[in-house]
C-alpha cells in the first residue's frame, strides 16, 4: 500500500470521526430531516475531499548568511563553518544509509501487511454487495410485478422478507399487500421520490473505501435513520392514521431483513422513529445551527489537508537587511 494513501485514508477516517461527532452532538436531536439528511451526505463528501486539499503555511527558517552579513562577520567563517558541517555529513552518511535500509524494509513489509489487510476487507464487502444485489434480482424475476404510478413497480413475492424499496421497485409479499397494503406502500413510495437509492449507493461506496472506520458505519446507520424520518413524515403527511400506522411499525420488526443496500420498511430504531412521529416541531430559527458547518469544515481543512509551506524567509530576509 503507498504511504500516501494510507495517510490519506487515515486523515479521511480521522475528518468523519469529528463530523459525525458533531452531528451527533449539535444537529442529531432536530427535525429537520432534509438539512440533516443534506448534511450529512455533504459531510461524508467534504471528509473524503479535504486530506486531498493543499492548504498554503507559511514558515520560517534562519538565514544564516543574512545575519552574519547584518553583524559585520567576515565571509570566511561562514565559508568555515559551511565546511565543518559538510564533514559531519559525510562522517555520518554510512551510519544514516544503514539506518535508513533498515527503516525501508520494516516499512515496506509493514505497508505490504496493511496493505493486503485492507484489500481484503474491502473485497469481502464489495462480494457482499454483489451477493445482495444479486439476491435482489432474483427475488424481482421470480415474483409478480405491476405498474404503479409510472414508473414506479410493485414487486408481490410470497417469502417472509420485509417490505423494501429500491431503486424504482416497492418489493412486499403478498399478506403485507392484503393488510397493510395503503400504509406500506406510501412509505416505500415516499423513500423512491425522495431518491434515498442514491444516498445509499454513495455511503456503500464510501464505505467499501472506510471499512475500517466505526465512524463510516455510524454515518450509514444515520443516514438510514433520517431516511426513514423523512418518509415518516410523508406518510403522515398522506393522510395515514398516526396511531395505526406506528402499531404497524412495531408489528413489522420482526420480519426478515436480508439486504444492506435498500431502504426496509421494518428498518431499526423504531423507538427513534415513534418517539420522532411524537416530537415537537423543531423551532425554525434553529436552522441558524447548521451555518457552523462551515467553519467546522474550514478548519478541519487547517487541520488535515496537505500542507504547502510557503518560506517567508526571501521577502522578510529582504526587509531585514534593508533596515
Amino acid at each position: 500500500m503507498h504511504i500516501f494513501f494510507l495517510i490519506y485514508m487515515l486523515k479521511t477516517a480521522l475528518c468523519l470521526s469529528v463530523f459525525y461527532l458533531f452531528y451527533r452532538l449539535w444537529l442529531g436531536k432536530e427535525t429537520f430531516h432534509r438539512f440533516n439528511r443534506m448534511v450529512l451526505i455533504g459531510l461524508i463528501l467534504v471528509a473524503f475531499v479535504i486530506p486531498s486539499l493543499k492548504v498554503s503555511q507559511n514558515f520560517h527558517l534562519p538565514q544564516i548568511e543574512q545575519v552574519f552579513e547584518r553583524l559585520n562577520i567576515p565571509e570566511e567563517e561562514t565559508e568555515q563553518e559551511h565546511d565543518l558541517q559538510k564533514m559531519e555529513q559525510v562522517t555520518t552518511t554510512t551510519l544514516h544509509t544503514q539506518l535508513e535500509k533498515e527503516r525501508s524494509d520494516f516499512t515496506i513489509l509493514t505497508l505490504g501487511n496493511l496493505g493486503f489487510l485492507y484489500l481484503g476487507g474491502a473485497l469481502l464487502l464489495l462480494l457482499r454487495y454483489i451477493f445482495s444485489i444479486a439476491c435482489i434480482y432474483r427475488l424481482i424475476r421470480n415474483s409478480e410485478k405491476k405498474c404503479w404510478k409510472g414508473k414506479i413497480r410493485l414487486v408481490v413475492h410470497q417469502q417472509n422478507v420485509a417490505p423494501f424499496s429500491w431503486r424504482h421497485y416497492i418489493v412486499l409479499s403478498r399478506q403485507d399487500l392484503e393488510e397493510y397494503g395503503e400504509e406500506i406502500i406510501a412509505h416505500e413510495y415516499a423513500h423512491i421520490m425522495h431518491k434515498h437509492f442514491r444516498d445509499l449507493l454513495l455511503a456503500e461506496i464510501c464505505l467499501l473505501f472506510q471499512w475500517f472506520n466505526p465512524a463510516m458505519w455510524l454515518f450509514r446507520k444515520e443516514l438510514k435513520t433520517v431516511h426513514e424520518f423523512e418518509a415518516d413524515e410523508s406518510v403522515l403527511k398522506a393522510g395515514i392514521d398516526a396511531k395505526k400506522y406506528q402499531l404497524l411499525l412495531i408489528q413489522k420488526t420482526v420480519g426478515t431483513r436480508l439486504y444492506s443496500m435498500v431502504n426496509s420498511f421494518d428498518h431499526s430504531s423504531l423507538k427513534k422513529r415513534i418517539t420522532m412521529m411524537l416530537k415537537k416541531k423543531s423551532n425554525p430559527w434553529k436552522l441558524s445551527k447548521y451555518l457552523i458547518v462551515f467553519p467546522l469544515a474550514a478548519i478541519t481543512a487547517v487541520l488535515f489537508a496537505r500542507p504547502n509551506l510557503l518560506n517567508m524567509n526571501n521577502q522578510e530576509g529582504n526587509a531585514f537587511i534593508q533596515d
